[in-house]
């Protein structure tokens, strides 16, 4: 056949887009629409728990410098005072109360604020500190397997007969009745101490952390099993690579996801518990804000001044609901069996 002289044109080959597991988790995650209004409000509250002191006009306890009665809802008559400065006056011509007051004539809008800092500093210790014991535990029991793995697991089905929040509220208990000794001795006093500082946040902290990383062993532990029988896992031994480096190098990573997609749906269940023990006296020492001690001093006066319950249960509802909606997102994108 004779040539045709003519220049043959190369045909571009469009490149194919790489695609990772966790691309593809993301694009997935960023279709619900759910999940991700739940992360931006989570991150907003984040944000005004952080900032609290910017959005709060009145002193850290949510009180006006001027007396009102208690269940007061002001209105801004006065136009020429700028929001945000409390007027000096007895006369309802200064900041309003957006959302009202409580029984002592307290700031509630300032009082929620404040208490999402509670909240989000449970939610963030409890949860770290569930990943980071559970995480250790159960990679360790699911990669020597054996008698350690059995040993170690028998002693995590000990701790799960017990119940989780009797045993919460015995310690809290407790640490109020050791509060109130007067010889402590130097350790301990150093925690009460602490745990005052900190408005008593810092024994909600250990009586939460104690038992709600056995949910994360068990998870841990299951991934880690079926992930050290791979043929990586495998070639990382031949070459004598060590056994921590195995298990904090080639095995947490491919046990994270799982790992962080449960962690984030047991985060609504601590700030609930936190709530709960605060609602019953239990939690964090008054007049700390938090929405558990506002719905206690709230409820008591449902009948004539509903309005006072209202922002600490819509905060702790909006807040529970974000949690187990990005969490149940989450879960959906890291799933493949899940996805679209």
């Amino acid at each position: 056949m004779a040539a045709t002289g003519a220049t043959s044109k190369a045909i571009a080959v469009p490149q194919r887009k790489e695609r990772t597991p966790l691309g593809d988790a993301i694009e997935q995650l960023l279709k619900n629409r759910l999940a991700v209004a739940s992360g931006l409000f989570i991150v907003l509250l984040i944000l005004v728990a952080i900032f609290a002191d910017i959005f709060n006009a009145y002193t850290v306890q949510g009180f006006d410098t001027t007396p009102h009665a208690p269940y007061a809802i002001q209105v801004l008559q006065d136009n020429n005072a700028r929001p945000g400065v409390t007027s000096n006056s007895t006369k309802l011509d200064g900041f309003v109360y957006w959302v009202g007051a409580d029984n002592l004539g307290r700031d509630l809008w300032s009082r929620t604020l404040y208490g999402a800092r509670v909240s989000m500093a449970v939610a963030i210790v409890a949860a770290t500190v569930s990943m980071m014991i559970g995480l250790i535990y159960g990679l360790v029991a699911g990669y020597f397997g054996g008698r350690i793995d059995d040993a170690m697991m028998r002693f995590v089905d000990f701790l799960y007969g017990l119940p989780i929040l009797i045993v919460v509220i015995l310690m809290q208990v407790f640490f109020k009745a050791w509060d109130r000794q007067e010889d402590t001795g130097l350790i301990f006093g150093i925690l009460l101490d602490m745990n005052q500082a900190m408005g008593g946040v810092l024994f909600v902290f250990i009586a939460m952390g104690v038992l709600n990383w056995l949910g994360m062993a068990r998870i841990a532990r299951g991934q880690t099993l079926s992930i050290k029988q791979k043929e990586f896992i495998e070639a990382a031994k031949s070459i004598g690579v060590s056994t921590p480096r195995i298990i904090f190098r080639e095995i947490l990573p491919n046990v994270l996801g799982p790992c962080i997609v449960y962690e984030t749906l047991q985060i609504p269940g601590y700030i609930l518990t936190e709530a709960f023990l605060s609602f019953i006296g239990l939690g964090v020492d008054a007049p700390t804000p938090s929405w558990g001690i506002m719905i206690n001093e709230a409820y008591q006066g449902l009948r004539s001044h509903p309005h006072a319950l209202l922002p600490p249960a819509i905060a702790l509802t909006m807040t529970v609901l974000a949690f187990n909606f990005l969490g149940d997102g989450l879960r959906d994108a890291f799933d493949p069996r899940l996805r679209e």
